[in-house]
């Protein structure tokens, strides 16, 4: 009789191990999982969504980022750390990586943003604090017909390698990458 108590513990035991196993396992499993679906959704489309109220009145909250690059008469012109509005345009401290995370009036029947000023790249170059001044026609001083090595320079702006005349006017999106040429 003793005997069988010993061995009725032991598979009792044996059962216990094997549950707590498939739970740790299963509890591996659902954190791979979760960390797999969060790093799908924050891909090129960034960390966006829309919140409509009614119909007419909604907003789309965002989270994104474009790359901003600079090139002055071939030097490197980097965009400030720490600079812009905080409810717009702004960066951190990536080295020229713009950054918007606030929420805009959207056009549901139309899917567009309604209020795009704070993601134009005027809203950020204009701030106090950047010190960069964008036109259509100068970037930092450097006006259209200036000299740059010993050449008649002019400005360019591309947007993911295309070339763009918005400038300052440009509505920028979550992964663009915008290079400013006066050459």
């Amino acid at each position: 009789m003793k005997k069988r108590t010993v061995m009725a513990k032991k598979v009792n035991k044996n059962y216990f191990k094997t549950a707590v196993y498939i739970i740790i396992i299963l509890l591996i499993l659902g954190l791979a999982y979760s960390v797999y679906v969060f790093k799908k959704g924050v891909g090129e489309e960034g960390e966006n969504f829309i919140v409509c109220q009614s119909p007419d009145n909604c907003v789309a909250a965002m989270h994104i980022h474009a790359e901003v690059y600079i090139d002055v008469c071939g030097k490197q012109l980097d965009l400030p750390l720490e600079a812009g509005d905080k409810t717009g345009t702004h960066t951190h401290k990536e080295r020229n990586l713009l950054h918007f995370e606030e929420r805009l009036k959207y056009d549901n029947k139309m899917k567009s943003i309604i209020e795009t000023d704070p993601i134009k790249l005027k809203s950020f170059f204009q701030h106090e604090d950047v010190n960069i001044r964008l036109n259509s026609n100068c970037i930092n001083g450097k006006c259209n017909g200036d000299l740059c090595n010993d050449n008649t320079g002019s400005l360019k702006m591309f947007v993911n390698g295309v070339e763009n005349f918005e400038f300052e006017n440009y509505v920028w999106k979550d992964g663009d990458k915008i290079k400013i040429v006066f050459e």
